[in-house]
């Protein structure tokens, strides 16, 4: 009989070391569910920079000039520009001397509408520029020599 108490100890013994192990196990496992979040970046305005170049210049009653300018893009995608508007027309135009007026100056009729412009993320382009937008009136004086005339534009395009 004594065998028989040994035997029921170690057979004891070995449940408890099993029933343990299968506890044990099941403090290791855990499961779960929920649900994560990402957040759509707010899109910000892309900074239109006048900037002078050489195709800019215009004369009296000479071709129509060029407008140039930056693009500061400060959202983390890429953006690429196709079309162009001319906000709100001629009387928009600005002349950055006093002895000009801006009515020196006109858009032309057949100012292109269409662009193929590309600025990085979180970068500014090297200057850019619409050919053919501005025209000086036959009938302006000396006083418009060296005077530059900003022309409010819109652009619209695309994230890339």
């Amino acid at each position: 009989m004594r065998f028989n108490k040994r035997l029921g100890g170690v057979i004891g013994a070995l449940a408890l070391v099993i029933a343990g192990s299968a506890v044990a196990y099941a403090l290791f496992s855990a499961t779960g569910t929920g649900s994560g979040r990402a957040t759509a970046a707010n899109a910000i305005s892309i900074t239109i920079t006048p900037s002078t170049c050489a195709n800019g210049l215009i004369y009296p009653g000479g071709p129509p000039g060029a407008i140039c300018f930056t693009l500061t893009n400060s959202n983390p995608y890429a953006v690429s520009f196709t079309s162009v508007t001319y906000l709100p027309g001629t009387s928009a135009i600005t002349a950055n001397n006093a002895s000009c007026p801006a009515t020196n100056a006109s858009l032309v009729t057949t100012a292109p509408t269409t662009v193929n412009f590309f600025v990085s993320a979180n970068s500014t382009s090297s200057m850019l520029s619409i050919a053919g937008v501005l025209q000086m009136a036959s009938g302006a004086g000396d006083a418009c020599q060296g005077a530059s005339f900003n022309v409010p534009i819109g652009l619209a395009g695309l994230q890339q």
